[in-house]
């Protein structure tokens, strides 16, 4: 069997474009959550006991610290879908240009770049799924989400709102309709 340049590029395609793929799965399924560590928050602060401080002062100093707590909470929850989503778009661009490169080479078979134009598309679809998914839950009053698609699964993370039995049937509704995944392969995750 004859091994040439035409077979060494798809080699080389097939190899980095399941790289990419294993990269965005890695990436996207990040246990890394924002205020997973919570409870360490607290650990070495001094309570000061009859120190003549009303109860009134010091309600309204835990107060001030829960509001505190929330927003830096609010600022790495919103670090986290920025970071996914940037990362997750790089891999997919990245993919894209691969794509469209071994289109574009003039010494790629019509095989070849029938095979690179199929993958294009359905990235491009993918992509555009994702997208629709994501504008349609936060419809439903979610403040941020991100979906990722591949393998015929569907990740989805949501933040905002909490996640009751009725949103999730809502959430994995609107994950059938765009993609055509089947109900049982689709993970919502609330942080």
């Amino acid at each position: 069997m004859k091994f040439g340049k035409r077979e060494m590029i798809m080699s080389a395609m097939v190899v980095l474009l399941g790289a990419a793929v294993y990269l965005n799965w890695q990436l996207g399924a990040n246990s890394d959550k924002p205020g997973a560590n919570q409870s360490d928050d607290d650990l070495g602060v001094a309570h000061y006991v009859n120190a003549g401080i009303s109860t009134q002062d010091t309600a309204s100093k835990r107060n001030e610290t829960k509001i505190s707590d929330t927003s830096s909470q609010l600022s790495e929850t919103e670090e986290y879908f920025s970071k996914v989503r940037l990362e997750r778009n790089q891999t997919q661009d990245e993919l894209t240009d691969l794509a469209r490169s071994i289109v574009e080479a003039s010494d790629t078979g019509s095989k070849g770049k029938e095979e690179a134009v199929k993958q294009l598309n359905d990235l491009s679809n993918t992509i555009q799924q994702q997208s629709n998914i994501e504008s349609l839950v936060k419809a439903k009053g979610f403040k941020d989400c991100i979906a990722f698609i591949q393998n015929g699964e569907c990740s989805i993370v949501v933040t905002g709102k909490e996640l009751r039995s009725d949103l999730l049937v809502a959430i994995k509704d609107i994950v059938i309709g765009q993609s055509g995944i089947d109900f049982d392969r689709i993970r919502v995750t609330e942080i």
